[in-house]
């Protein structure tokens, strides 16, 4: 892919901890919230060959978890469309084929949200399902290396056929590949600038295969 320009919009702009120097300085940080019905981050959306990814999602409380992974998503969605934006990618979730009950509000909201991305987009809208993603996570002064799991357990399923196993109601969940976060990164980034990606799901072991280095 060519080399873009890189926003991120979230409610707090810039994250603390990054370096100057770094990476971090490569992308235009600003604040905005999706369900802020005056949208004043609508601008942000317009111009030619625009993409967006998103990655909001959150756990807690039902009503907090679906005004999150569902609103707020269906939000950014229609704005999106208004505003032009041709191809739109959304990180979603697998079907871990849980019961209805268990993080309804999550997965609830993260369906609707599909549902909402493929009336929208029909042909350039596409939802990424990764199931457990590993890195390095910020947890308040510290670092949560994830990868201690992600990794062991990525390279362990690899000799298993994980796709018929991953079908499994309930246990089949144990058997879905674990994704390194920079590999779902380069996945979503394909799915909202490059016109060859398919609109449609893209699934764990696709999302395995788009997000390989060049």
């Amino acid at each position: 892919m060519p080399d873009v320009e890189i926003v991120s919009v979230s409610r707090r702009g810039r994250p603390k901890g990054l370096e100057a120097g770094t990476w971090a300085d490569q992308v235009q940080w600003a604040e905005g919230d999706a369900l802020d019905t005056e949208r004043p981050w609508r601008s942000l959306l317009e111009g030619d060959d625009v993409g967006v990814v998103s990655t909001l999602g959150a756990f807690g409380s039902t009503e907090k978890m679906y005004r999150t992974c569902g609103v707020a998503n269906m939000e950014l969605i229609r704005a999106a469309k208004e505003a032009g934006v041709r191809r739109f990618a959304f990180i979603s979730v697998h079907d871990f084929r849980f019961p209805n009950f268990l993080l309804k509000g999550y997965f609830q909201g993260k369906r609707d949200a599909e549902q909402e991305l493929f009336e929208q987009y029909p042909e350039t809208g596409v939802a990424l399902r990764p199931g457990f993603i590993y890195g390095s996570r910020d947890v308040g002064s510290g670092t949560l290396p994830l990868g201690i799991v992600g990794a062991p357990l990525g390279l362990l399923l690899k000799a298993l056929p994980t796709r018929r196993l991953a079908d499994i109601p309930i246990l089949g969940a144990a058997f879905v590949p674990p994704t390194p976060v920079d590999v779902v990164g380069r996945a979503a980034a394909r799915a909202a600038l490059d016109p060859s990606i398919p609109g449609g799901i893209m699934d764990v072991w696709s999302i395995a295969e788009y997000g390989k280095r060049p």
